[in-house]
């Protein structure tokens, strides 16, 4: 699940298309690839007892690796762009990202009896409802649903950001503590509108905390997003273009959809912000 992580990660700077992200994205199928041989060298045995096996070995050890032409062919890419600093072209990145994707679908299914498009990697995610979310995406992409997918994948985000992930509560405390004077501080308390009850203005009083509550919660909340703003933005942007999206873009909008909320939410599982009594 890792290694197809992994991948996912290179599909989405693929996605980008800029001579950085091309970089990017052959790291990521490289090392996805070299992670999948690791697991099928140790669950095959080791044949020439060699302690540390790099990628040329990993390719001998592993009985009839599939695509090995094409792998060697990748790591040659992944070596120049490492130790020359070669930016591979957008169709030499289209190409090995088809080459790792059918490699993937091979070993799964040949050497390890899983079929790839059941390898979810929503399994990751503790948050029993999140997983369950998400798996529901993932198998809306593997029947080529794209459009169910991308949807999916929204309710998803919208379901950690609100009910599974406390991203506002969090956000509210972190206004409260940086930057905040202390008048807005007053603002913010609870019980700061019970003076106003049975004035004229109190429904207007009302609206203002309220209005000045979401947005503390909003600016902070923004933060929790670090490296991933402008992958909310293209995918929001996908959300609101979607009836719209030609057939032929759907598989690859769909695929970055679900690899960006996946991610975000595995972040912030990480940092501990995603409740976790959800879990089965």
């Amino acid at each position: 699940m890792l290694a197809k992580m992994l991948y996912l990660h290179g599909c989405t700077h693929a996605s980008r298309k800029d001579s950085v992200s091309r970089m990017l994205a052959i790291h990521h199928f490289d090392n996805a690839i070299e992670m999948v041989l690791r697991c099928a060298a140790t669950a095959q045995g080791s044949k020439s007892g060699k302690k540390q096996l790099y990628f040329e070995d990993l390719l001998e050890e592993v009985d009839e690796m599939p695509l090995k032409g094409q792998l060697r062919g990748l790591h040659r890419v992944r070596n120049a762009v490492q130790h020359q600093g070669d930016i591979p072209s957008m169709e030499s990145v289209i190409k090995y990202r088809g080459y790792t994707e059918d490699f993937f679908a091979e070993v799964c299914r040949g050497m390890f009896g899983v079929p790839y498009e059941e390898l979810f990697v929503s399994q990751l995610i503790e948050n029993g409802k999140l997983r369950q979310q998400l798996l529901q995406a993932e198998e809306a992409f593997g029947k080529e649903e794209y459009k169910r997918c991308v949807e999916l994948c929204d309710e998803a985000l919208m379901s950690a950001t609100f009910d599974e992930a406390d991203i506002f509560l969090n956000a509210g405390l972190l206004t409260g503590y940086w930057g905040a004077s202390d008048e807005l501080r007053i603002v913010l308390k609870q019980d700061s509108l019970e003076k106003y009850k049975g004035k004229d203005y109190f429904e207007l009083a009302r609206e203002l905390y309220s209005a000045i509550l979401q947005l503390g919660q909003t600016t902070t909340g923004m933060q929790f997003l670090d490296e991933y703003r402008m992958d909310f933005l293209k995918h929001r942007r996908i959300v609101e273009a979607l009836e719209d999206l030609p057939d032929e873009e759907l598989k690859e909008k769909a695929e970055f959809s679900l690899n960006f909320v996946t991610s975000l939410i595995l972040k912030w599982q990480e940092e501990g912000l995603v409740r976790v009594e959800g879990c089965v």
